[in-house]
């Protein structure tokens, strides 16, 4: 995605970004009252005393504190219990959840906005039209909080529990996978053939790429009359000495156009989930992993990950078959290898469920339906993971009767 996009969506994703809005609207609404009590007449035929609205807002102000409190204490609570059951990298994702936000927001604007109204209730005089929009504005504070809160009761009840976790994982994961793009070659041409040399531009930072703008290395390179091969892909750990693009043809480039290559990688502490399909498969992973630990024991979720793993998988398989218009003629991408999904997705779920049936029979029967989804490569890569699957097994398994029924699975995968 581009630069904007991508600060757009940095921002949404943040819990604080809602409130403050919502909270400047607030102020505005009360500012607005203020001034509409010196522009319009006086005369109202309902009349709200000055003294009801400053009990009113000032029982608004003191409940929606606790109630703020509360929210933000089930939220910290909640995060920790995802961080010790499932995975700490699953959190943001918890974060970026639209009806908690909304919540949230709603409790911290109805704080701020009694507590603004009651200031300006105290400094200065507002008319009757000025006390009518200030209660008006009330009311809809009210009727919103009050369906924000029978919300937030119900989506409190869920809030840490697996299952949940599991389902935002995949929702998450899901955007990701169902972008041809994403999941392609950015929007770029595939990486050709041939040999290329020229310029080779290195990161500057020592971290992940969490994001490409290929739009703006188009653009550079239709300037320069040249190609641009990216030789990373979102999710790729880079340092220094990592190179990032080669720019056809050209020995040397001037600082502008260097600056500006540079720039169009984004390199940060962490991975994104949105642009980084393969680590969308390594979050549910972990979280299998951590679920068949001795000290857990819950095969039950390994076995649902490998479900949302085939889900993805197959959405990855229907959109590579499309056909899609290439956007940037002058990039080319290497487009996500199949061995390196099924690596990111299978491995860890391999070696730590190979000592408990349930879970070794699913994954060979996973293995079956992704060998039969018509993808050539793919198809290689799941006959390669049965085979190490099936030999971790007859390492692991106690009894010959498992150990067989584990071999006649695999033998349907290849």
């Amino acid at each position: 995605m581009t630069k904007t996009k991508y600060l757009f969506r940095e921002l949404r994703s943040s819990l604080w970004i809602k409130p403050t809005v919502m909270s400047l609207a607030a102020v505005a609404w009360v500012s607005m009252a203020y001034s509409a009590a010196e522009y319009l007449p006086d005369k109202m035929k309902i009349g709200i005393e000055r003294q009801i609205l400053i009990n009113l807002f000032g029982i608004m102000a003191s409940t929606m504190l606790t109630v703020a409190t509360f929210s933000v204490a089930a939220m910290v609570s909640a995060f920790a219990t995802v961080s010790t059951t499932a995975t700490p990298r699953a959190t943001r994702i918890l974060m970026q959840d639209k009806s908690m936000q909304n919540s949230l927001t709603s409790f911290l604007s109805a704080f701020i906005y009694a507590i603004v109204a009651l200031i300006a209730l105290s400094i200065t005089t507002y008319g009757a039209v000025g006390r009518l929009i200030l209660f008006v504005g009330y009311c809809f504070i009210v009727g919103w909080v009050l369906i924000s809160f029978i919300r937030w009761v119900d989506r409190v009840s869920n809030l840490g529990r697996m299952s949940d976790t599991l389902n935002h994982v995949e929702e998450a994961c899901q955007e990701a996978f169902h972008s041809p793009e994403t999941i392609g070659t950015l929007g770029a041409n595939t990486v050709s053939k041939n040999s290329f040399s020229g310029s080779v531009f290195k990161a500057e930072a020592i971290g992940y790429i969490q994001n490409i703008d290929i739009a703006s290395l188009n653009t550079i390179a239709d300037e320069i009359s040249s190609t641009i091969r990216v030789l990373e892909r979102p999710g790729a750990f880079v340092d220094h000495h990592s190179p990032l693009a080669i720019v056809a043809d050209e020995e040397e480039l001037d600082e502008d156009v260097s600056r500006r290559i540079h720039e169009a990688f984004k390199i940060g502490d962490t991975r994104r989930v949105d642009s980084d399909p393969r680590f969308c498969l390594i979050l549910l992973s972990e979280i299998a992993g951590r679920a068949l630990s001795p000290a857990i024991n819950d095969p039950g979720t390994a076995i649902a990950v490998l479900g949302v793993e085939i889900r993805l998988m197959e959405i990855w398989s229907k959109h590579l078959s499309k056909n899609n218009a290439v956007k940037y003629v002058n990039v080319e991408v290497a487009p996500l290898d199949p061995e390196d999904l099924l690596d990111d997705a299978f491995t860890a779920i391999s070696r730590d469920g190979a000592r408990i049936f349930e879970v070794g029979s699913r994954i060979q029967k996973s293995l079956s339906v992704l060998a039969r989804m018509g993808h050539e490569e793919l198809t290689k890569a799941a006959v390669r993971h049965s085979k190490l699957a099936l030999e971790q097994a007859e390492q692991s398994l106690t009894t010959e009767s498992h150990k067989d029924m584990i071999r006649k699975l695999a033998e349907k995968v290849g």
